[in-house]
């Protein structure tokens, strides 16, 4: 049911593997108004939703969902109330049956549940997972950024940087030193040459931020 003006049905939902899905439930009587043929309502005390999707090919033998949601968080009264949740689309069942398939039918089904955890007015949907492009575990080609870059930092000294894969700098050279990461300050400190009895020493300097 795509409104409450309309007795269209949506028959599927296209989304992307492991997003998180915010929904806002609303759940509705049939009413013999011709323009409004639904109208909001609460569901009784006592009574609860139950939300769950296996895949479409084996829903009727599968004994596990997919992914799933039991607890919605009700708000408003009356007409006004609504129900919400977050159904996860990245748990590990559903990474699996994926596979590497670009997509994936899958049966959900929404129903309020009894007193007696019984099913009661459940509706069904197909919910098409689609592949995802970032997984999370993915690297970024270093042809995404310049492995050497020139920039000017804020007190307007030109400097050089090295950068990693991921676009993390990896060295730094400005004003002629080479400067030094310390991870736990989060700065970098330049090399600095002292003559102390005609010998070079080497120290460090202020640590900066890049």
């Amino acid at each position: 049911m795509p409104s409450l003006n309309s007795e269209a049905a949506i028959t599927r939902y296209d989304f992307v593997l492991r997003d998180t899905l915010p929904v806002v439930l609303r759940v509705v009587n049939w009413q013999a108004v011709n323009n409004v043929p639904y109208v909001v309502t609460a569901i009784d005390a006592g009574k609860s939703i139950k939300f769950g999707a296996k895949a479409s090919a084996s829903y009727a033998t599968d004994t596990e969902f997919l992914f799933s949601q039991a607890t919605w968080t009700a708000a408003g009264t009356g007409e006004t109330t609504t129900y919400s949740a977050d159904i996860p689309l990245n748990t590990a069942a559903l990474i699996a049956k994926m596979g590497t398939a670009t997509s994936l039918d899958c049966k959900a089904e929404f129903t309020i549940l009894n007193a007696t955890n019984g099913n009661e007015l459940s509706t069904q949907v197909t919910f098409r997972i689609i592949s995802d492009v970032i997984s999370g575990d993915e690297g970024v080609p270093s042809s995404e950024y310049d492995v050497i870059a020139q920039y000017t930092d804020d007190s307007s000294v030109q400097a050089v940087r090295i950068v990693d894969a991921d676009g993390v700098a990896a060295g730094l050279f400005k004003k002629g030193s080479t400067y030094n990461f310390c991870l736990e300050t989060g700065l970098w400190y330049p090399d600095i040459i002292s003559i102390v009895d005609g010998i070079p020493v080497k120290s460090l300097g202020a640590g900066e931020a890049l």
